[in-house]
């Protein structure tokens, strides 16, 4: 039997928590060891539950696991189980991460982008709406996925935002895939799949939705991530939880500031007097993670090839030393001006750059 196969087994008796997994795990030494235990060994586990030693008892030994399987390939959900090398990078660090991710779409985008998680209000202002958008699809641009929630409101925009430009949206649900919660948003669930993306869960098909699935959900968003924008939100709100999430998992905390006399302003603001760093733009994003390539290496490589040697270097540079305005251009590359400035029109018309504010450029 595969690990990730006795994972999905043993995580199919119920009341079997990532937490209470993790403990009889580290008791008993392995996953493998579980399957071993006989009734006295269960009852002689440590910090574990009556009720769960009970199931345990009772199920360890019947579960049909081809038929657990099956239901999951019918409903085209795959799995993987945090041994898996495929497994999400930064969701292993966190604290309780889900042992075993239900998915559908596409895993490998995770662990080959910078992931940026976008969180807010379900009931957001026209402002709320377009930040969202505008934000997430510009770093969609930049080939940086989106992570959010796929509830209504900022996480929807997110995602359709995302959706837009060239990077890849992932949904996170505090539901089975097969039970997409709000049920509404099964629409935006099947357009991230059409258009590459990736939803995915920790619950198996059949487990029941309950409030607490939700903030359970939030862990995986920010672990998941690279940082956090707080687009907008309410001083008591599920994006805020989000936050806090991010800073015990030590990632960066964005926040959009909005009206002061709008009740959906006041957690963004509440966490930028925190320490959560305003944003204006994706500029604000973006320094923040220099180490990253945000340049798009496939459409690239296709229209440079008849580009001359100049252009190249006007490229490269920008590509290295990141968003540079004319004169700094002129700088490191040691070209006149005027040149430059007309290598810049070039590639500006070529889409290989894009033009930001104070005349400052960016490879797209």
């Amino acid at each position: 039997m595969d690990k990730k196969d006795i994972y999905l087994y043993v995580k199919s008796i119920k009341g079997i928590s990532s937490i209470t997994l993790g403990k009889i795990i580290e008791e008993v030494g392995s996953i493998e060891e579980i399957l071993k235990l006989n009734e006295k060994d269960i009852y002689n586990l440590k910090n574990i539950s009556l009720n769960i030693k009970e199931n345990l008892v009772k199920y360890i030994r019947c579960l049909n696991l081809d038929e657990i399987k099956e239901e999951l390939d019918n409903n085209s959900i795959r799995y993987i189980c945090i041994e898996d090398e495929e497994y999400p990078k930064n969701l292993k660090n966190i604290y309780n991460p889900p042992l075993l991710l239900f998915y559908k779409g596409d895993l490998s985008i995770i662990n080959n982008n910078l992931n940026i998680a976008m969180v807010g209000s379900r009931k957001p202002t026209s402002y709320g709406i377009y930040c969202a958008e505008h934000i997430s699809y510009e770093l969609s641009e930049k080939n940086i996925n989106i992570i959010s929630g796929i509830a209504f409101g900022i996480d929807s925009c997110c995602h359709r935002g995302c959706m837009r430009g060239k990077g890849k949206t992932i949904a996170v649900l505090a539901s089975p895939l097969d039970n997409v919660r709000p049920s509404n948003n099964r629409i935006v669930a099947n357009e991230i799949l059409e258009d590459g993306g990736l939803i995915l869960s920790e619950y198996n098909l059949g487990v029941p939705v309950t409030r607490g699935n939700f903030p359970q959900r939030n862990r995986i968003i920010s672990g998941l991530s690279d940082g956090v924008v707080v687009v907008e939100a309410a001083e008591k709100s599920g994006a805020l939880i989000t936050a806090d999430l991010a800073l015990d998992q030590g990632k960066n905390v964005f926040a959009i500031p909005g009206n002061i006399n709008s009740k959906m302003s006041r957690g963004c603001h509440k966490i930028i007097k925190e320490g959560a760093k305003l944003i204006e733009n994706i500029e604000d994003i973006l320094n923040e993670y220099e180490k990253f390539d945000f340049i798009n290496k496939t459409s690239i490589k296709d229209d440079i090839k008849d580009l001359s040697n100049e252009s190249l270097k006007v490229i490269h540079t920008i590509k290295e030393k990141g968003i540079l305005q004319i004169n700094e251009i002129c700088d490191n590359t040691g070209m006149e001006i005027k040149i430059v400035n007309s290598i810049i029109n070039e590639l500006l018309l070529k889409d290989l750059v894009i033009e930001m504010n104070n005349k400052m450029y960016s490879v797209n």
